[in-house]
């Protein structure tokens, strides 16, 4: 039908009289099998799948009589579910038959309830060494050294039986001679000394100090902690319910970092993965890795590539794997904040890609759209999981998120960092923490806790019922971006060296944060490219480059990015020689690592090979936007606050949110796009109305008017529709005074 009512102004804020989620509707996503009526029936009910699932700490003695109490309360606040997760503090004994038996009766409560139960997979974090357990079984796992560490001599050392790598340098040129170094005993020269180090029993875990942490790039280490934890551990109480009541497993912070000052990573496999992989010793070219020195640049870059395949083989693989053998989801999250450092995990969208419901964390309450370390503002670190998400067809992305927020934190901000990562591409949240105890310690362990300890608990179940609306609808359709940037993290592993960190790596980051972060504020709509995954899903069709399910028609070459793999260069030769649309901010010099000179059409600029210097107002203008989809401000210059956007494409129209995370002020413009008709979906209350368009150049037009830490859900059918109520003009409403409030300190 058509409407013509003028809209002024409409505030989503939380209701307190929500009906709860209770139903358990499904559907695959499918942009081709999902329609309004779909939408439209399960809007108000979606199930429990959709609902968050906070981390609940088992950090004190577990009783059944906790988890009956709190089970009961996740319920009447609206969660879906739950991750039982093991923190310090805990007495119950890990994975011991008292352990397995009250995780079998949380799972049974949770079929009595309708609530999921999750498995963190580890004593505390980072996932892999099951508390010790693993160290403890496979000494392997730990006891073969995990670093080396460059010391200099003029001659050599009484005692060598610690070096593992002995180089003697001779002009420019490293020779090897650890398997002939007694002769050169007693003489002057030039000798580089390398020497195995070892993970130290506690550093960088949380959990049982007596272990050190495991070596995730050998082989056999994975399967020994998912024999312990799963096949010996929760496959025997509840595995009957995997892929059902119990969904899947949580790992979190599983790393291949280094430990101590001046290491670099080396694993037992590294120098033969190395050769097999490169064609030459990586022992004669270890300096490269310390100084720059040698062709560091390949060597780096040729390194960093082989310690990210014996990552994704020693851990990813016997994940996904197990996981996909038992119908279970694998999620969790990395160290993604840590980009474009490559030390704890080399690329983060590579490792996403093994994961059957990927994730992030987002933590504290500090807004930061600047740093690429920084979490919320981090707009990078969420694309790169929505990127792989729409690539690899993930349906769900999980944000571990809100811990540390402190105990001060408003339902403003939990509304406001929740829609932030929604309208990025996040549709399962999982609150970080929901804790059973505050006694001694755990009351500092990143509070705040979502529980009975926190006064606003009573009426969480509103934020819940209004999430779990977002998510479902977010779950579904396809994200559809016809541009593709490339990340250059491969570029940034050439300047990744032990010690003080390069100026160049520094500047790759910042660069691209400002990059992506001007994209996103612009509402230009586009996915990130992890190289790694290119190599295995990409492919061309004409002018189209296609990564898993999505294609492309325009390819950005990013600031700071000088190196590309050979695979991708190969892709990107065909594509632009098909006349497939490449924008260069930066001019590619290396390809994997090495000076490269055959570009193709790359290197002559013409009409679809253009190169530009900065991402200027135009160029957005020129190259990047959308005539077929626009947002633009209403009466004035600017459309204010901090608006982002998110589309979804569906079997018959569009779902569009939007998401003002200001806290201040609010955002007004209008949209244009395709459509006939605009229906709003108001997750707060589960209302579904006619909304106000007009026709403009054939397409749908509608204002829009978001106050501060609002947001706006909105279907844009390709027909009209009918029978629905119609959406009433309304003022915004102001807040209630309440009574003065007085706080009394008791004497100290």
């Amino acid at each position: 039908m058509r409407k013509t009512l003028k809209f002024a102004g409409v505030v989503f804020f939380i209701a307190l009289w929500i009906q709860s989620c209770n139903s358990s509707q499904q559907s695959s996503g499918k942009a081709e099998e999902i329609t309004f009526d779909y939408l439209k029936k399960n809007f108000s009910n979606p199930g429990r799948e959709y609902g968050s699932a906070p981390l609940w700490v088992w950090h004190t003695k577990i009783t059944k009589e906790i988890i009956d109490s709190m089970m009961l309360e996740f319920k009447q606040n609206a969660f879906g579910g739950v991750f039982v997760h093991p923190r310090p503090g805990v007495i119950t004994e890990y994975l011991s038959p008292e352990w397995l038996d009250l995780f079998k009766y949380t799972v049974q409560k949770g079929k009595e309830l309708e609530l999921n139960v999750w498995i963190y997979d580890e004593n505390s974090y980072p996932s892999g060494f099951a508390g010790g357990l693993v160290p403890y079984e496979m000494e392997e796992s730990h006891n073969q050294g995990q670093m080396l560490h460059l010391g200099k001599a003029e001659t050599l050392p009484e005692k060598m039986d610690s070096v593992l790598i002995v180089l003697k340098q001779e002009g420019e040129q490293y020779r090897n001679i650890t398997e002939k170094w007694e002769a050169e005993r007693g003489q002057r020269g030039n000798y580089l000394l390398f020497k195995k180090q070892y993970y130290q029993k506690g550093a960088a875990t949380v959990g049982p100090p007596e272990f050190p942490y495991v070596d995730l790039t050998v082989k056999g280490v994975a399967e020994k902690f998912l024999d312990i934890t799963m096949t010996k551990g929760y496959e025997t109480v509840a595995g009957e319910d995997f892929g059902k009541w119990v969904p899947g497993i949580f790992s979190d912070e599983a790393h291949i970092g280094p430990q101590g000052g001046g290491n670099i990573r080396w694993t037992p496999d590294l120098f033969d993965s190395f050769q097999k992989t490169w064609n030459y010793d990586l022992r004669e070219h270890l300096p490269s890795l310390f100084e720059e020195v040698g062709d560091w640049k390949k060597v780096r870059h040729n390194y960093w590539q082989t310690i990210l395949q014996l990552f994704i083989d020693g851990w990813c693989k016997p994940m996904h794997t197990y996981t996909e053998k038992h119908n279970l989801k694998w999620t969790g999250h990395y160290w993604e904040h840590e980009w474009p450092r490559p030390n704890l995990g080399p690329d983060n969208m590579a490792i996403y890609a093994w994961h059957q419901q990927p994730g992030i964390d987002m933590l504290f309450n500090q807004f930061d759209e600047v740093s690429p370390h920084a979490q919320f503002g981090n707009i990078r670190s969420v694309k790169e999981l929505s990127s792989v998400a729409n690539q690899l067809n993930k349906e769900r992305t999980l944000s571990e998120t809100y811990g540390g927020g402190g105990w001060e934190l408003t339902f403003k901000d939990l509304k406001r960092l929740g829609d932030w990562q929604a309208v990025l591409g996040i549709n399962f949240l999982n609150q970080h923490l929901s804790m059973m105890t505050l006694t001694g310690a755990r009351k500092y362990d990143y509070p705040q806790s979502f529980s009975y300890h926190t006064p606003w608990w009573p009426y969480y179940k509103s934020l819940n019922e209004y999430f779990t609306r977002v998510n479902f609808i977010l779950s579904h359709g396809k994200q559809v971006n016809s541009i593709l940037i490339l990340e250059p993290t491969t570029s940034a592993w050439m300047y990744s060296r032990p010690g003080e960190a390069m100026k160049e790596l520094t500047d790759i980051g910042n660069e691209f944060q400002q990059f992506v972060t001007r994209l996103e504020k612009s509402q230009v709509e586009y996915d990130l490219g992890s190289e790694n995954i290119i190599r295995d899903h990409g492919s061309t069709k004409g002018a189209e480059f296609i990564v898993g399910d999505r294609s492309y028609g325009m390819v950005v070459i990013p600031p700071g990015m000088e190196s590309i793999d050979g695979k991708t260069l190969q892709l990107l030769k065909t594509y632009a020689d098909a006349g497939g649309k490449v924008i260069l901010f930066s001019d590619l010099k290396r390809a994997d690592g090495a000076e490269a000179n055959d570009w193709g059409k790359l290197n002559q600029p013409g009409d679809n090979i253009i190169r530009v210097s900065a991402l200027e107002p135009s160029v957005i203008q020129q190259y990047f936007s959308d005539n077929n989809f626009q947002i633009t401000a209403a009466d004035t210059d600017s459309i204010g606050g901090d608006l982002y956007h998110h589309r979804r494409i569906t079997r018959d129209g569009q779902v569009l949110f939007l998401s003002n995370a200001s806290m201040v002020a609010p955002s007004k413009g209008k949209v244009r796009m395709a459509g006939k008709d605009v229906v709003l979906m108001d997750p707060a209350s589960g209302a579904i109305l006619n909304y106000p368009e007009h026709a403009e150049s054939g397409m749908a037009a509608f204002d829009f008017d978001i106050p501060p830490a609002g947001s706006m859900m909105f279907f844009i059918s390709n027909e009209e529709t009918e029978g629905l109520p119609a959406y009433e003009n309304s003022e915004r409403k102001t807040a209630i005074a309440g009574s003065e409030v007085k706080a009394n300190r008791p004497a100290e």
